[in-house]
């Protein structure tokens, strides 16, 4: 053992940029993780589902040696290929719509540097090391992306002593014998392994492209239950909440609602919160979707929550930087500056936090017009666009983000808010912040509290001491700093100031998938049902 790794111990944390500094956006992705199951932010496309299911059961079968180098090698060049076909099927097209080729393919912006015409040597691209390496986990985006779901949605498995993962000899060797009942497998196995590469080779596996699974029909069947739970196979491991939510998808592209101003995603959060369309008319959804529905209303309060006790750190922090010459001597300092921000905006801090609540309670937009500019989905997209480099914008921040708050009290929270999900109830633990713990300490700890009492508690409780908790949590459970303000001796002295951002609930990766398998296109810029969509759509209404 060397003199340095005798003294290793001593090195300091890596100090990383991290992410969730409060520890208040874990509910959020634990609720809509089980709202879509099987689909993540990292599974961008349909065909990757049974493609993997495939090549490992095709590895299996065409070659002798099954040692883990030898699948990683074959693996990360048929990942390559995969996504140079689709690349090379859009241009033979002329097609400039990728979200029916290549989008968001495995290595698509690496491989998209290969000059067009020339041959070229997939290993350049799939190899472990070198500048044109298209991906540096060594199992590509089966190891980093892809295997976690699909172990979970029994698709894929562990190999026992193998070293790499192996396929469900049910589940994914149908979805493997599905797709290749269409391809040309092995032509695809010869182009794999050549030397060098042509373009127009490509030409003669563009049955792979993405585009091309609604034409294998045994395939494109084998998905579609899959996603929407259509067989008992696939109704387990919350297959029934998935097709749920999927639906709701599709029922609200079927209304045809569309504003320039709002993403699809914007219009689902807003649907969901509130149960009302962006004109204000109710979004009534079949008995089959209800729980679903109820469900994302859930997650969409527990992300105000957040973003509101985000953006008053990031306020607080701001603050320090420009007030405190970055630094305040103790946690308590930070109830001072909260105070000064939302004084500042002559705030009324002296009246009890409960006649505010009822003064805001009265002055409210209804729930249902989530488009006024006083609703509490306006304050938080607000609040993810205030420049918080702007000086002059720290006092808005703080404002936005405490209005939220108690907008969610004067609208209410539900005695148990979490009914709709199978969760432990020892997940939410009253130390932590969520709206079980928002409801009880709002009539426990908060009661009979002022205003500006309140706001005190919140900048140290939920603010700088929370961060400390969940930094000092993360440095010994990770040996990672995250520290955004780092307690040094006889100070707290700001290192960033995190952005405050709502999560990303996989609405946009299931649009992706809707339309891979068929069931939504896009109509001059709008999203629309497609027959198919229609059929499944009436198909999951009724049960």
């Amino acid at each position: 053992m060397t003199v340095l790794e005798t003294v290793a111990w001593v090195k300091p944390p890596e100090p990383i940029r991290g992410l969730d500094h409060l520890g208040v956006q874990a509910p959020c992705i634990a609720l809509y993780g089980q709202l879509l199951p099987g689909i993540t932010n990292v599974t961008d496309r349909a065909r990757y589902y049974s493609f993997y299911s495939w090549l490992l059961w095709s590895f299996e079968r065409r070659y002798s040696n099954h040692t883990v180098d030898e699948f990683r090698r074959v693996l990360r060049r048929a990942e390559c290929l995969f996504s140079l076909i689709a690349i090379r099927h859009a241009r033979v097209n002329g097609d400039n719509d990728e979200g029916l080729h290549g989008r968001a393919m495995v290595g698509r912006d690496k491989l998209l540097r290969i000059e067009e015409g020339k041959p070229f040597a997939l290993e350049d691209y799939a190899s472990l090391e070198g500048q044109n390496r298209y991906f540096k986990n060594k199992l590509g985006a089966l190891g980093q992306y892809y295997f976690g779901p699909l172990r979970d949605l029994r698709v894929l498995d562990h190999h026992p002593g193998a070293g790499y993962p192996g396929y469900d000899k049910e589940r994914g060797r149908k979805l493997a014998e599905a797709l290749v009942s269409a391809v040309p497998e092995d032509e695809f196995f010869r182009i794999l392994e050549q030397s060098t590469i042509t373009w127009a080779e490509l030409d003669k596996l563009s049955s792979f492209c993405p585009c091309q699974l609604s034409a294998n029909v045994v395939e494109h069947e084998l998905l579609l239950d899959l996603f929407l739970a259509r067989t008992p196979m696939f109704q387990g491991d919350g297959g029934t909440t998935r097709r749920a939510s999927l639906a709701l998808i599709l029922d609200l592209v079927g209304r045809s609602v569309s504003d320039p101003d709002y993403a699809f995603e914007s219009l689902f959060r807003g649907g969901a919160y509130t149960r009302a369309l962006f004109d204000g008319s109710p979004w009534q959804v079949a008995k089959t979707m209800e729980p679903a529905l109820r469900g994302w209303g859930t997650y969409q309060r527990n992300e105000l929550l957040s973003i509101a006790v985000q953006g008053l750190f990031a306020a607080i922090l701001r603050a320090i930087e420009r007030d405190e010459g970055r630094s305040i001597r103790r946690a308590g300092d930070a109830a001072d500056i909260a105070v000064g921000l939302l004084s500042s905006r002559g705030e009324d801090l002296n009246i009890s936090l409960s006649a505010k609540i009822d003064r805001v309670r009265d002055e409210l937009p209804a729930l249902a017009d989530w488009r006024h500019e006083n609703h509490e989905l306006q304050r938080g997209w607000r609040l993810q666009g205030l420049d918080l480099d702007d000086d002059g914008k720290i006092e808005n921040v703080a404002g936005e983000s405490v209005a939220i708050l108690l907008a969610l009290l004067a609208r209410g929270v539900d005695e148990y808010p979490y009914g709709d999900f199978e969760i432990d109830q020892e997940y939410f633990d009253p130390r932590e912040i969520h709206l079980l713990s928002f409801r009880q300490t709002s009539s426990g700890e908060w009661s009979g509290m002022t205003v500006e009492a309140w706001i005190r508690w919140l900048a140290v409780q939920w603010g700088i001491t929370r961060h400390l908790r969940v930094a000092l949590r993360k440095l010994r459970g990770e040996r990672r700093d995250t520290f955004r303000i780092r307690p040094l001796e006889d100070e707290l002295r700001v290192v960033e100031v995190p952005l405050p951002v709502f999560t990303q609930p996989r609405v946009g990766k299931a649009l992706q998938i809707l339309r891979d398998v068929g069931l939504i296109d896009h109509g001059k810029g709008v999203i629309v049902l497609t027959q198919r969509g229609r059929i499944e759509l009436e198909a999951c209404r009724a049960g």
